[in-house]
């Protein structure tokens, strides 16, 4: 059913949005990566998460209440648009808690992998700046607004590449298996 394909990517974009990398290659010194943690500690990176955490969730459940009834023949009743998006919120909720420990490791790796000690070090101090202290209350809805810009960006022609898609799957059913024409 579409209605679920489209719930199924909103979420995906939603939990990749926010989930760094956990198979990053650990740092070639452990002096990075202490630094690294030292940047997050600076950084507010528990209280960045929690607030990208809560954009995340109101984008999803945002996009959730704009496309659903796209999806489908007829409209949802509210109450049932309602249980949907309490629905995709709780597994959001559910998701982000289990596997908050790994974001934050695989966040460190990740800032170890770019950065030096001397850089992280710095990034660290530039932490105090006022104009960088409102960057950091301000990312995470930053981050939700880009990525539902991006969705929507990503959709506009799929519509067409569906049917091209589908062209070519069905000549090459008609063929039974033969080579499909262009």
């Amino acid at each position: 059913m579409k209605l679920f394909r489209w719930l199924k990517i909103v979420l995906s974009a939603a939990l990749c949005a926010a989930a760094p990398a956990t198979a990053a290659q650990p740092p070639s010194d452990s002096a990075r990566l202490v630094a690294a943690e030292h940047l997050l500690k600076a950084m507010n990176y528990d209280l960045q998460m929690d607030r990208t955490i809560e954009a995340i969730i109101g984008e999803a459940e945002h996009s959730i209440g704009e496309g659903l009834n796209r999806q489908m023949d007829q409209p949802l009743p509210p109450e049932v648009v309602t249980k949907i998006k309490a629905i995709a919120e709780t597994h959001l909720r559910t998701s982000f808690a289990k596997h908050r420990p790994n974001l934050r490791r695989g966040t460190a790796l990740i800032y170890a992998k770019h950065f030096t000690v001397a850089e992280l070090d710095r990034l660290a101090a530039l932490q105090s700046d006022p104009v960088m202290v409102k960057m950091q209350a301000e990312i995470p809805q930053i981050m939700a607004e880009t990525m539902a810009l991006s969705q929507a960006m990503s959709t506009e022609g799929q519509d067409e590449m569906r049917k091209e898609v589908q062209a070519v799957v069905e000549d090459y059913l008609r063929n039974k298996g033969e080579s499909p024409s262009s």
